[in-house]
């Protein structure tokens, strides 16, 4: 059961990620200095790119606390996405944006890698309880400039934008429970760092978000449940 009890936690905070991201004011513009970086003067279509590809590595290599690495490969995915955003803004070519994509993707993907190796808890641990607050406040304005993102693409990228954002939200809500494993501190977590961002008591959540992530969530418990039912395992 404690398998399943996880898989729950983590589609409870999916879901109150989903109802929290929608109030967002839409004539708001994440900036780089929002997310903690400078504005990128070298993208990811440069032939110079790859120096920064390395200087990455070498820092990422040479950190060997697991809450500092986590908090570097975090940076990493803040810049990536300002990347990306100043690709489309741009209007750099289909091709170029699929390929600032796939980077991005890699830079969440190895934020969620690196926190598996954090052994303490947000209740536990300050730091570790600092890391959070920071990492749900950005990470809930990357949602919002992955949605601004959608409309602002050519037609034929869209659709890799809708996947990342999606995939996105799945390692947001991973790295919570992974983090915070108490539903109720959770909820008030979330809740605390939304309104920090937005300024003022939450609003009523937009339906049309409601329900894609109500979708979502019963996609995955049902994945979930079938796979426990599959293997007969107790510890599910």
């Amino acid at each position: 059961m404690a398998n399943l009890a996880k898989l729950s936690l983590s589609l409870l905070a999916i879901c109150l990620l989903g109802s929290g991201l929608a109030v967002f004011a839409e004539g708001n513009n994440v900036q780089p200095e929002d997310l903690g970086v400078s504005s990128p003067n070298i993208l990811p279509d440069s032939p110079l790119y790859i120096f920064k590809t390395w200087a990455r590595g070498i820092q990422s290599f040479f950190t060997f606390d697991s809450l500092a690495k986590a908090k570097l490969k975090e940076k990493f995915a803040n810049e990536k996405l300002m990347e990306l955003k100043k690709m489309v803004e741009e209007n750099k070519s289909s091709e170029k944006l699929e390929s600032a994509i796939q980077n991005y993707q890699s830079g969440i993907e190895g934020v969620k890698k690196v926190t598996e190796s954090i052994k303490e808890k947000a209740e536990e641990n300050e730091q570790v309880s600092e890391f959070l607050d920071k990492f749900i406040q950005h990470q809930a304005l990357h949602q919002q400039v992955l949605e601004k993102l959608e409309i602002q693409v050519p037609t034929e990228v869209f659709e890799k934008i809708k996947e990342v954002r999606e995939q996105h939200l799945e390692k947001f809500g991973e790295v919570m429970t992974k983090l915070e494993t108490k539903k109720e501190e959770l909820q008030e977590r979330l809740e605390k760092n939304l309104q920090e961002i937005q300024g003022k008591e939450l609003e009523e959540k937009t339906i049309q978000i409601r329900d894609r992530v109500l979708e979502k969530i019963q996609q995955k418990e049902k994945s979930g449940l079938q796979v426990c039912i599959a293997l007969w395992d107790p510890v599910c």
